[in-house]
């Protein structure tokens, strides 16, 4: 790779540190996420909605992957990852408009291909019968479900003898989809399910299970938040030529993208993915937040593939990685500041909040158990304090007394400690990447 080619993406993307804990900025969307047709969509829809331009990229992009369908796709560790990616946008408040970012891209995808948007679009699913009928005995097993209350899969994923957690796990997954009921037995294959789903923060926070997220559920989801941009009093309108023009687009680049079998990283892209893929490695913040990313390599593969087809190439580049990594730092910096240091366990995470509020006295044995309510069990109690020291949230200090001395849990010193929130940029291809490659430049020019 050449040193003006290093710079050239330098000067193109800016990408957030994503790994602050106690105080995160709100995020903002890199310039390079708005790459190619994507981002040529985004922008004749950005003037014209209140919806956040994050959610209404990510719309487009999750929308044209259902559009195309499960054929083209990259393979890791054997997995095949095709351009299913699955959007939770979450809003900071009920008036977010959530909703109104899936309203434009509709238009679009219409203009595309009328067919799909009226037998492929389902508008959520409350069961997960319901999932597999919806696909089951079609030979188009396309789906697109826009599910307008995510609030409503958690409550229904809870109850006793529901299916829908496991099988949306199925469904990202990708294959074969099976469900049993007294109708019998639903079975479809090589199903091509896409989920765009929405919900506030207050609402997630509220609802979502420790077996919700370290489970595998939520991690299968690329968090966007999402806040109202404008204020449109009269509505936005989208020009109707503009609109039929990227239809046509849209349409011409799916038909190119289905007849790609396995897409692969060019020599260039494939250095610079393994430098990626490093980084990923060592981003394991643990608790809820940890769940919610485990699988970002999975993520940012699936969506440099739709970035790759909208492009009409067959090959995954650098440009395409960037754009899907400026979207994924997004999405992490806005899962960091929903989930901060959570730990998926309430008690330890009730007792975590009350710290924060005594940074200075902490908290002996008989005020962890009046915060409690005097309800939860010693053992249980003893398991939440060993999560929080486990992972670094708290420690155990002796404070001397006139009598025996005072067991008193605190914050630990990485959680005291103020988390600087930068306010610089650092690109993903950055100045060691860049320096270890300096000599390489004929060779990958």
């Amino acid at each position: 790779m050449s040193a003006s080619r290093a710079e050239q993406i330098i000067e193109e993307v800016s990408v957030e540190d994503p790994r602050p804990v106690l105080q995160v900025a709100r995020p903002v969307l890199a310039p390079a996420a708005r790459y190619g047709l994507a981002g040529e969509i985004l922008q004749l829809i950005e003037p014209q909605s209140e919806a956040d331009p994050a959610a209404v990229l990510v719309t487009i992009l999750a929308a044209f992957g259902a559009l195309v369908g499960p054929g083209p796709h990259a393979l890791a560790d054997g997995a095949e990852h095709p351009a299913r990616i699955w959007p939770l946008i979450v809003g900071d408040t009920s008036k977010a408009r959530k909703g109104t970012s899936w309203a434009h891209p509709r238009r679009i995808l219409n203009a595309a291909d009328p067919a799909f948007t009226t037998d492929r679009i389902l508008a959520g699913f409350g069961s997960g019968e319901a999932l597999v009928d919806s696909v089951a005995g079609d030979q188009d097993r396309r789906l697109f479900v826009v599910e307008s209350e995510y609030g409503r899969i958690l409550s229904v994923s809870k109850r006793e003898g529901s299916t829908l957690a496991t099988l949306l796990r199925q469904a990202w997954d990708g294959g074969r989809l099976q469900v049993r009921s007294r109708a019998g037995t639903a079975v479809a294959d090589s199903a091509h399910v896409v989920v765009v789903a929405h919900i506030t923060r207050a609402e997630l926070l509220a609802k979502l299970a420790e077996s919700d997220a370290l489970g595998g559920s939520l991690n299968r989801f690329i968090i966007i938040p999402a806040h109202r941009s404008k204020l449109l009093p009269s509505g936005g309108n989208l020009d109707e030529a503009a609109i039929a023009d990227f239809g046509r687009k849209v349409a011409f680049v799916a038909t190119q993208a289905r007849k790609i079998g396995i897409l692969r990283r060019s020599s260039d892209a494939e250095d610079y993915w393994s430098y990626v893929y490093e980084e990923l490695a060592e981003d394991d913040p643990g608790g809820l937040l940890g769940a919610a990313i485990a699988r970002d390599s999975a993520q940012l593969l699936r969506m440099s593939v739709t970035y790759a087809l909208l492009d009409g190439s067959n090959r995954i580049e650098i440009p395409h990685i960037v754009a899907a990594q400026a979207i994924w730092t997004y999405s992490r910096i806005g899962a960091a500041s929903i989930f901060g240091e959570r730990t998926g366990d309430p008690i330890a995470d009730m007792i975590l909040t009350e710290l924060h509020k005594r940074t200075t006295d902490g908290l002996d044995g008989t005020q962890v158990r009046d915060l409690l309510g005097r309800h939860a069990k010693g053992e249980r109690v003893k398991q939440a304090v060993e999560v929080l020291i486990g992972r670094g949230l708290a420690t155990k200090a002796t404070k001397p007394t006139h009598g025996r001395p005072r067991i008193v849990l605190t914050l630990a010193t990485k959680a005291t400690k103020a988390t600087e929130v930068r306010t610089d940029y650092d690109p993903p291809l950055d100045d060691a990447y860049i320096a270890s490659h300096e000599d390489d430049d004929e060779e990958m020019s």
